[in-house]
Formats: C-alpha cells, structure tokens, sequence
C-alpha cells in the first residue's frame, strides 16, 4: 500500500507532462494544416547585375507563411532593388547541418551579399549548441569564398511565438537567446554581420498585431512580418556602411 502511495504522484506528474506534449503538439498539427508549403524561392535572374545576392537557408528564407515569394526576404530585396540579381537555395526543415552537407557549388560565381539565414529549425529540434557553433563556423567559412559580404540570421524569439503553449514559450525563448548570444559571438570572431530579430515579449512588433505579422500557422512570420526582418537587415548593413 506505502509503494502505491509513492507512486501516485509520480504517476500523476507524469500524466500531467504527457497531456502538456499532447496538447502541443495538437495545436502544431492542426495550425500548420493552415499554410501551404508550395512556395518556390524568389530569385532573379540578371548576371550582369551590379549587385547580386545569394540567400541560403530554411523555411524563413524560403518564404514560407506569406502569400507568395514576393513577400520573403528576398522579394522584399526584389521590389526595392528592381535590378538585382538573386539566387535563393532555401527549403523547408533546413538545419545547419544540412546546409553543410549541401552547400551550393556556384561554379565560380562571386556575390555581393551572402545571407545565411538559417538556425530556426536548430533552435525548435534543440540540437546542441556546439553542434550549432561547428555548423555555423563551417557554413560561414565557405561563404566568404564567394561572397564579399557575409550576413547571418536565425529568426527572432522564437519563444513567443503563439504557436507555443506554456512551458514550450518559456523553453524556446531560452533556447532563442542562446542560439543569438553564439551567433552574435561567431559573427563577432569571424568578421560577418548578424541581424539580432529577438526581442523580448513586451517589446517584440510581431505581437502588437498577431494577425498581421504571424502567418496563419502562429509560427512562420506573414509577409509583412518577413518586411520587418528585411528592413532590419537592410538597417544592419546601412550602419556598417555596405553600399547597395
């Protein structure tokens, strides 16, 4: 009788923490039925372009969440550069780790910009964080042997974003300010630019209208979302002076 008593509340904290991943990951099923995931990447085609650009990354430089690829990142850079020249190798689910096994080969070609913007998918599926230094110090590296400025992002507070249910908040904010702290760090050691998006929950703009800067699945950023994190690149490098 003693023992079952023992049992009891351990029987019952471990219900409680399965009904809280059940919980969470209905909500991530049923929001992300919400969105397509048929967006190609924006690209532009025009070598003999003055300025030429080079996005690499996941999900985020893809474009996914907004209504179509002229609202990425990199559509955004479309609209105000109308004769860049963009090539974009981003997909959905794309971790560091991947971007090394499958860095892009680009036959000589030199870009003014290189925009590693990836990390997301490395904060949400917790891969350690000297996983991440090693990938990103990689993905940097071979970077700067095509391109002339290198800039790198991984998202903002992923935390808050309304997808997340508590403690899942609480841990991927963590998990966020980690991930910035050595990107910021590594961006420090190797010369390269990094957008900090993260802000915390009071001060963050996407939360001031949920609806108008999250894309319907509460996790992905909308178009106008994806505006914000463009001009803010665009603000990163007009106060390092990089001419566009």
């Amino acid at each position: 009788m003693k023992e079952r008593n023992r049992r009891t509340p351990i029987l019952f904290i471990l219900a409680f923490l399965l009904g809280l991943f059940a919980f969470q990951a209905i909500r991530i099923y049923l929001h992300s039925g919400k969105i397509s995931y048929a967006n190609k990447p924006f690209q532009r085609n025009n070598p003999q372009a003055g300025l030429k650009i080079l996005f690499l990354g996941d999900s985020t430089a893809l474009g996914t969440g907004a209504k179509d690829n002229t609202e990425s990142v990199a559509g955004w850079f479309g609209r105000d550069f109308s004769e860049v020249h963009i090539v974009n190798v981003s997909q959905n689910g794309k971790k560091l780790s991947d971007l090394v096994k499958n860095f892009p080969l680009m036959s000589g070609e030199r870009y003014s910009i290189v925009i590693l913007q990836i990390g997301g998918n490395d904060i949400l599926r917790l891969t350690p964080l000297k996983n991440i230094e090693r990938d990103l110090s990689i993905v940097i590296s071979r970077a700067k042997m095509i391109g002339n400025h290198i800039v790198v992002l991984h998202s903002g507070n992923v935390g808050i974003a309304p997808i997340f249910s508590w403690p899942f908040d609480w841990l991927y904010t963590e998990r966020s300010r980690a991930v910035r702290a050595l990107y910021m760090r590594k961006a420090h050691e190797t010369g390269v630019f990094y957008v900090d998006l993260f802000a915390e929950r009071k001060d963050d703009p996407f939360l001031k209208d949920i609806d108008w800067f999250y894309s319907a699945d509460h996790l992905h950023p909308s178009g106008q979302g994806y505006r914000i994190w463009y001009e803010t690149i665009r603000k990163t490098l007009d106060k390092a002076k990089v001419a566009l």
